[in-house]
């Protein structure tokens, strides 16, 4: 989902199904996805997900400033991922998407339109993905997302890095970062007008955050991390467990704030292993 170089890490099928709740946002998250990494050298994956949430969320509007209100923001993306190693030690991988996603703001009542678009996309964008087996033990992966901007923050250009060490098989420890170098933009405003927006600035921001997993038995896992995020000044923890089996795993997990507010975000997923 995050780096298609991954797909060619292991060979076989996975069939996967998730389903996401943002508690406060009244936010749902429904994914479907299928990998192939066993048929051919090139891993071949497909998923489609859809997204609806009502966040509460100020904003000015051209009859001034609206402080806090219910906004709506839904749309679904689909794509097409592929992945193939080179030699050894190096797996790289693209992802081709369509994206549908609109936010909408309600206005006061009596005012045509009804509703104010403050964010949207319709459009084809891309992922590149790497992944260095750099010992055994140790990987490096490095991850390009939506290298083609629509000047949507549903597609803003990001570049993840990521480092995993596997000191024994049970246990895994790891380390992400994730760089936003489009998603955030600061409004100017007209120096003699405080309503009317001049141009937008953007600001790089950093998600950062080291994660731990230990599987029990070979079949239950038990993950843990925490997220620090610049952009929102805000920091969560993650926690998940599960099953995994020869023919499936059940994965449950939750992400919460511990600072910046309050957010609780819980999902359950599916996977099948045909043979």
């Amino acid at each position: 989902m995050i780096n298609p170089a991954g797909m060619s890490l292991s060979k076989g099928y996975n069939i996967e199904a998730d389903y996401g709740i943002d508690i406060e946002q009244l936010g749902h998250h429904v994914y479907v996805g299928i990998v192939d990494s066993i048929t051919s050298r090139v891993a071949a994956g497909l998923y489609y997900e859809y997204i609806h949430a009502e966040p509460k969320l100020g904003f000015n509007w051209a009859g001034g400033r609206i402080p806090n209100d219910t906004l709506t923001r839904s749309g679904h993306a689909a794509g097409l991922s592929l992945s193939t190693a080179l030699g050894e030690k190096f797996l790289i991988g693209a992802t081709v998407k369509y994206l549908y996603f609109n936010t909408t703001a309600p206005l006061p009542m009596g005012i045509v339109p009804t509703s104010l678009s403050l964010d949207h996309v319709n459009g084809v964008t891309f992922d590149v993905g790497l992944l260095v087996r750099v010992v055994p033990k140790f990987n490096l992966a490095a991850t390009g997302m939506n290298l083609w901007n629509h000047g949507s923050q549903e597609t803003a250009t990001s570049m993840g890095l990521g480092a995993v060490y596997i000191p024994i098989p049970a246990l895994s420890i790891e380390f992400d970062a994730l760089t936003n170098f489009t998603g955030y933009k600061r409004a100017i405003y007209e120096p003699d007008n405080p309503l009317v927006v001049k141009s937008f600035a953007f600001h790089a921001t950093a998600r950062l955050g080291p994660g731990v997993e230990w599987l029990v038995a070979n079949k239950v896992p038990i993950r843990a991390g925490v997220i620090y995020d610049t952009g929102l000044t805000a920091t969560y923890v993650a926690v998940g467990s599960g099953y995994q089996g020869q023919s499936f795993a059940i994965d449950v997990s939750y992400r919460g704030k511990v600072s910046g507010g309050i957010e609780n975000f819980v999902m359950i997923g599916l996977r099948y292993f045909p043979h």
